[in-house]
């Protein structure tokens, strides 16, 4: 499925795929990965963004102003909310929805009528991080994926900045599928495993996500027998040659933990079919959006 939206709730996850004349929403039990319920959008509507708020689905509408209000147990179409310029990806922090719309800019909005309460501009390495898509909320972060890329990123809620970096490229490395386009869809379990998937991916993987060595500045790692921290440990030896080391292991020390907050995906837990086509040929994945009119 074309994923824009992603979450997971109850054992389920809820999906808002897009493509005009092929947008749904559905739900997908995660053991198994069967759809369990399905319902279409009308063919003028692009699918987008998709948040839970209490028992209703919010999804959004990419260029059509327009959020849909969906009833979360049957699936009844509720009403709709609106809001100008794009939708693109939204979450909810517990409080607010938040909301992306290909800019550099989240919007903070109130749930009951989507209006903005506040706005969060996105800085990474000290410039703006444009292209914001699909979202995620926990109880302190906002996890986004970057349209066109195969990372996405964690950003402070208060602050905007990005803390962490994390390379999803090399989850489909060895699928033999075609037609398949880039990393957009995040959600988190009640015990914070990450379910990641794509545009027309033909799984979703259950990750565990590890700092890297040098990410954290206390200690460098969460691995302390990392080869850096066991090596500047000597740097008060009075060997030439070890202290030239020590020095050399100091500026890679210093170099790591600039690097902040470089994450590493280890071990895909779970892969789910979610009964998504694929050709069985090697294919390239493309971003998927802008070009056709009907690809965003």
């Amino acid at each position: 499925a074309f994923t824009q939206g992603l979450l997971f709730h109850q054992g389920y996850l809820y999906e808002s795929t897009g493509r005009y004349g092929n947008s749904t929403l559905r739900e997908v039990e995660l053991s198994t990965g069967a759809i369990t319920r399905s319902v279409a959008l009308n063919e003028s509507l692009f699918g987008e963004g998709l948040a839970l708020v209490d028992s209703t689905l919010i999804q959004l509408t990419w260029k059509n102003n327009t959020a849909l209000v969906w009833n979360l147990s049957d699936f009844t179409l509720l009403g709709n909310l609106s809001y100008d310029g794009e939708g693109w990806g939204l979450c909810n922090d517990g409080e607010h929805l938040i909301m992306s719309n290909g800019t550099d800019v989240l919007t903070v909005r109130n749930p009951d009528n989507f209006s903005i309460i506040r706005e969060i501009q996105v800085i990474n390495g000290g410039s703006p991080q444009s292209l914001l898509n699909e979202l995620e909320c926990d109880e302190e972060y906002i996890w986004a994926n970057i349209w066109g890329n195969e990372s996405f990123i964690r950003i402070n809620s208060t602050t905007g900045y990005v803390d962490q970096v994390i390379d999803a490229g090399s989850l489909l490395e060895d699928e033999s599928v075609s037609g398949t386009g880039v990393l957009n869809g995040i959600a988190i379990t009640d015990s914070g495993e990450f379910l990641l998937t794509g545009k027309n991916w033909p799984k979703v993987f259950k990750v565990n996500l590890l700092p890297t060595p040098g990410s954290s500045p206390d200690n460098g790692s969460s691995d302390t027998s990392s080869d850096s921290n066991n090596s500047s440990g000597q740097a008060g030896q009075s060997s030439g040659t070890e202290g030239e080391t020590s020095i050399i292991n100091k500026i890679i020390s210093l170099v790591l933990m600039l690097v902040v907050g470089t994450m590493i995906i280890t071990a895909t837990v779970l892969m789910i079919r979610l009964n998504r086509q694929g050709q069985t040929h090697k294919g390239t994945r493309s971003p998927m959006r802008g070009g056709e009119e009907d690809e965003r």
